[in-house]
């Protein structure tokens, strides 16, 4: 896990972005239904837009060697929340759109972008990368 954790892409964020602490932030082992794997995930909350945290990741992930999977369009609608980049040899990493309501749901915190950033963020995301419990990589799929 604390390789994982230490992952050089995970310090890959947009100017202005700040880290959220909590009980979603650094890594862990998780085991459900589906089976385990390692995790390490990065909070962001941002006072830019989507469309500007996708540009930076299309741009500085595929720097560092990462692909996007699939098409980083949000589409018109702007639903699509959820991106996958793999690397041949290295853990897959997440970029996930996350709203405060929906982590008051999932870890029953109350986030405050206020008091981070000194004005209301627009924009949370998470940045995580995944892997095998041996540390070997997960692909998207």
């Amino acid at each position: 896990m604390a390789e994982l954790d230490e992952l050089s892409a995970l310090a890959l964020r947009p100017e202005g972005a700040v880290s959220v602490g909590g009980p979603w932030a650094g890594s862990s082992c998780v085991d459900d239904t589906a089976g385990a794997w390692l995790s390490a995930q990065r909070l962001y909350a941002y006072s830019g837009t989507r469309k500007e945290v996708l540009e930076y990741y299309g741009r500085e992930a595929s720097a560092a060697g990462w692909r996007p999977v699939n098409d980083l369009d949000m589409g018109p609608d702007g639903r699509i929340a959820v991106f996958c980049f793999e690397s041949a040899d290295r853990p897959s990493i997440t970029l996930a759109f996350d709203s405060p309501e929906k982590l008051r749901e999932m870890y029953g915190v109350q986030p405050d972008p206020g008091a981070l950033l000194g004005a209301d963020a627009r924009t949370w995301f998470s940045w995580s990368a995944e892997a095998a419990p041996d540390g070997s990589r997960i692909s998207c799929d």
